[in-house]
């Protein structure tokens, strides 16, 4: 698979219509519709860069301030982007700026660019799978390295304001 062709597989979250609110009520549905996620295999790894993802988000975040900017909505969006190492996948969501913090349950180390994201996402030893050697079972009395690093995880997410243009926020 080439790197157009991996990257066509995800032409249609170009121009995907996105949940607009600017509720901080109806946060499940802004995550529940406007969360995207990519996938890769090992194989696939070696055409694509970091750059490659980079250009393709750039389209992705151009559509939604487009569909910001005709929308009925005052606010603007909050892009963020994380690696969810556990499913293998490189995620990325909408919602609305009025909400004061990510919707997260895990404490978040927030990173300056999407490239750190992105990079830890092409470099996973886990991408297709966890190999049941770097499984352990921490349910024993014993304190292990494995045990701190689960007490001490901390989730890193790149957010970035995608601001609706100021001429069509003031139109009504």
């Amino acid at each position: 698979m080439s790197k157009e062709e991996y990257f066509n597989q995800y032409e249609s979250y170009i121009a995907e219509k996105i949940s607009l609110t600017d509720e901080t009520s109806q946060v499940e549905n802004e995550i529940y519709e406007n969360m995207l996620s990519f996938t890769i295999s090992k194989k696939h790894l070696a055409k694509l860069k970091v750059t490659d993802f980079i250009s393709f988000l750039s389209r992705i975040k151009k559509n939604r301030k487009s569909q910001i900017n005709v929308s009925q909505t005052i606010s603007n969006l909050i892009y963020y982007i994380w690696f969810d190492e556990m499913a293998g996948q490189l995620r990325l969501n909408f919602i609305n700026s009025n909400h004061s913090e990510l919707p997260f349950e895990a404490d978040l180390e927030f990173t300056s660019n999407e490239v750190d994201i992105i990079d830890e996402f092409l470099h996973s030893e886990y991408l297709n799978e966890i190999t049941w050697d770097k499984l352990s079972d921490d349910t024993g009395d014993q304190q292990n390295e494995k045990s701190t690093e689960i007490i001490d995880f901390k989730l890193k997410v790149y957010r970035e304001i995608i601001r609706k243009d100021a001429r069509r926020a003031n139109i009504g």
